[in-house]
Formats: C-alpha cells, sequence, structure tokens
C-alpha cells in the first residue's frame, strides 16, 4: 500500500472566514482527502459563534487555530456577521449610531495601519503563525507545504519556512499582488517594496499556482526570471454535491440573484442597477433582484435608492443560503472584473447551480466572456445601461415563454468541478 501523503497548508482564509479564497481551499482539501491526502492547517482563529462550513470538514484535516493578531481579533469579536438582530437590546436609533461609528474608526485604523505594516496589515498574525509552524515542523513530517494567498502573509510564512527547513513548497495564488491597475489607495514607495519583496520569495518558490490564464502571464511579463513550467493554472471550481445537498426555492417571480462582492474600482455594478430602474413597471412587477455578499461602498446606494423596490439586499450569509439561492434563480448575475487577468470565482459556482448566466463583463477579452460564449450557458453583454437592460428584457421574455432553460446549455461540466481540478494538483505534488 502506497504511504499516506501529508501536506502542511498556511491559509488564514480557510473555514469559518469565508472569502473566495477560503473556499477555494475548503473544496480543494476535501477533494485531496479522497485521493489518499492527510492536511494539516495553520489559520486563524474566529470567535466561537463563525461555524460555516466545519462541519463539513473530512476528519483527514486537522485545524490549528492561531491568534490572528489585535486588529483583526477586534474586527471579527465585533462583526456584525452571523449575529442575530435580536442579540441586543440598544433601540435600533441608538444602535445604529453606535456601528456606524464603530465602522468608521474600523475604517480609518485600517487605512493608517496597512500604510506602514509590511505588506499589509494582516502581517500582524506572522509571529502567532510562525510559532505554530515551526512547532509542526518539528513533530510532524509533511511531503509539501501549500500556502494560499491572499492574504500575502502566508507567502511569506511559506518563503521563512523554506529557508528553515527546505520543504518542497507550492504557492497558491487567487489574487496577484501587483495588480496590472490601482484598484486600492497604495503609495508609490510601498507598491514598489512589495513587488521587491515578492521577487524575492518567487525565486524560493518550486511550485506556482494561480487560478487564471491572466495572472499566469502577468507574472511571466513583470518577472523574467520565471520560466513557464514553473507556474501552472489551477482555476476556481464548483461541487455539484453541495448543490444537491441545499435544495432550492420555487417562486413565481423573475429572479436575479448576484452572490458575491461589489468594488467601484474592479466590480462596478452601477450600470445595471440603472438598467433596472429603467425597466417597465408592468415588467417590475414580475421580477425580484436578490443580492448577497460583502457590497462595500455600494450598500449606502441600494438602501437609498431600493428601500421598497424589487432589488433586496441580503447582507453576508453563509455558503450553503448562498448556493441553495443560486439554485433558486430564474438568472444568475454575474459582473466581470475591470482587470483582464482574472475570472471572479463564482462563475464557476454558478456553472453548478445550472442556471442562465447574464454576464456583464467590463473589458474586451473578459476570460468569464469565454466560459460563457464556450457553453452557451447565457448572455454576455458590456457594462453599458442600454446593453445590460435590453439582455434582461430578452431573458424575461424566454422566461415568460417558459422557454429560458431549454435556449441554453445547463448541463453540468465535469472539468470544472473542485474534485478534476485536486486532481491536477495532485499530478502537480506527485512531479515535484
Amino acid at each position: 500500500m502506497p504511504k499516506t501523503k501529508k501536506i502542511l497548508l498556511i491559509a488564514y482564509n480557510f473555514p469559518p472566514l469565508i472569502s473566495p479564497q477560503s473556499l477555494r481551499w475548503f473544496y480543494l482539501s476535501r477533494e485531496m482527502c479522497r485521493l489518499g491526502y492527510n492536511i494539516d492547517v495553520l489559520t486563524i482563529r474566529m470567535p466561537s459563534r463563525f461555524t460555516d462550513l466545519t462541519d463539513l470538514l473530512p476528519r483527514k484535516i486537522t485545524t490549528y487555530n492561531t491568534f490572528p493578531g489585535i486588529f483583526y481579533y477586534l474586527t471579527f469579536k465585533f462583526s456584525h456577521e452571523y449575529t442575530s438582530k435580536d442579540d441586543t437590546k440598544i433601540s435600533s436609533n441608538i444602535s445604529n449610531l453606535f456601528w456606524n461609528f464603530l465602522s468608521k474608526l474600523h475604517y480609518k485604523s485600517y487605512n493608517v495601519l496597512n500604510l506602514f505594516m509590511i505588506p499589509d496589515i494582516y502581517a500582524e498574525w506572522f509571529p502567532f503563525a510562525f510559532k505554530k509552524i515551526a512547532e509542526l515542523v518539528r513533530k510532524n513530517s509533511y511531503d509539501i507545504v501549500i500556502s494560499s494567498s491572499e492574504p500575502k502573509i502566508c507567502h511569506i510564512i511559506g518563503f521563512f519556512l523554506k529557508v528553515k527547513s527546505n520543504i518542497r513548497w507550492i504557492a497558491d495564488y487567487g489574487d496577484p499582488w501587483i495588480y496590472p491597475m490601482p484598484i486600492v489607495n497604495e503609495p508609490g514607495f510601498k507598491r514598489k517594496l512589495i513587488e521587491n519583496l515578492e521577487k524575492i520569495i518567487l525565486k524560493k518558490i518550486d511550485v506556482i499556482t494561480v487560478a487564471t490564464e491572466g495572472i499566469k502571464k502577468l507574472y511571466i511579463s513583470k518577472y523574467p526570471f520565471l520560466v513557464e513550467d514553473k507556474i501552472s493554472v489551477l482555476p476556481q471550481g464548483y461541487d455539484p454535491e453541495m448543490f444537491t445537498r441545499v435544495g432550492c426555492e420555487k417562486t413565481k417571480k423573475f429572479r436575479i440573484v448576484y452572490c458575491g462582492s461589489f468594488y467601484s474600482k474592479l466590480r462596478d455594478p452601477g450600470p445595471f442597477l440603472d438598467a433596472i430602474k429603467e425597466i417597465d413597471i408592468n415588467v417590475q412587477n414580475d421580477i425580484e433582484v436578490l443580492i448577497a455578499g460583502r457590497i462595500n461602498e455600494f450598500a449606502d446606494l441600494l438602501k437609498k435608492e431600493f428601500k421598497e423596490g424589487i432589488v433586496k439586499y441580503l447582507g453576508v450569509i453563509n455558503h450553503e443560503h448562498s448556493l441553495y439561492l443560486q439554485n433558486s434563480a430564474a438568472v444568475l448575475l454575474h459582473i466581470g472584473n475591470a482587470t483582464d487577468v482574472q475570472v471572479p470565482g463564482k462563475i464557476y459556482e454558478y456553472f453548478g447551480a445550472r442556471r442562465p448566466i447574464i454576464c456583464i463583463k467590463s473589458k474586451n477579452g473578459d476570460l468569464s466572456e469565454e466560459l460563457i460564449v464556450k457553453y452557451n450557458r447565457g448572455l454576455v453583454v458590456n457594462n453599458i445601461k442600454a446593453d445590460i437592460k435590453k439582455s434582461i428584457i430578452e431573458l424575461y421574455n424566454l422566461w415568460k415563454k417558459g422557454i429560458l432553460d431549454s435556449t441554453f446549455g445547463l448541463d453540468a461540466v465535469d472539468e470544472l468541478t473542485w474534485r478534476n481540478r485536486a486532481i491536477y494538483l495532485n499530478n502537480i505534488i506527485n512531479s515535484l
């Protein structure tokens, strides 16, 4: 019988903290266990009320939870996520003022600390994480170390571990460290410092995995010393079993569902929201738009312009609820990134829901567009109000006639599943 391989995964983002990178390694870890691996995960400690997906982790995964640092300890402790509104006896007006004050204080503190900490504020995790990882390496024999970024600190921990122990190391990039266009307010000196730091780290990595072909091209062009064979493209995926598990809701409305995040410089929903407002009132009566996730500065816009309207913001919901909403949609809304190097991971998840997609692209050559067109999964439009409105009406009319689903290819796509991705990752590990 072949020896069971053991992975040490460095993943700040891991259940119960949910993010695209957290979901990526939740699913990959589960599938790698099915392939015979045991996995130790070094991650952060969350407040006890956060439990999302932890009950679905297999026994072959052992998590080691460490203190995240004071800033994010307080952030998670006072977070509204997964907290019942009934937990407080403070009147709603006073409560809102209190939480608005805390939110503004948090935002200002984050900006100040993030300016001076290298590579960013998540560096506060380093002393607690590295102390624990040194202990794990002393006690266990690992075949491979994998670091998951974002955040960047995971690769920095991986780098120091590589220097100390020379264990084979795979660095996984969900997002590039340096974007081809500025999407965050960051001084030039810090951007250059991070780029030089990354250059040192990249030279120590055995294999780099990236989520898209665009990120691979970006890194090869930015760092000429990187050879193509050192970078493997490991895209996001979906788990068909999870979509069967969560079920769906039947609704008489033409329901458009968006699950994910909005960013003004990266993923802008403004033209879509403007298009919805201009749709004929008789059609509007048949439509509902459900939005769930971290929508940042757009939350106030939704509250102001759609207080009693057809657009409903559900806040941050747990992962299984998100899949349930996707299953229950008539149409899924996808908004591509303003950069040409990324694909929002949600597009693969949408394939798992097997619902038609309206894909709003922000640039020519949007990688999401290629998937939609290849599998005839829905409509692709530019992020322009008139084009979006036209497409919504077209999909609505197909739904009204009862031919929406039969118009598009909604079959399962095995090559996009997490099981398929894990087989590819296993081949990478075996090649080292």
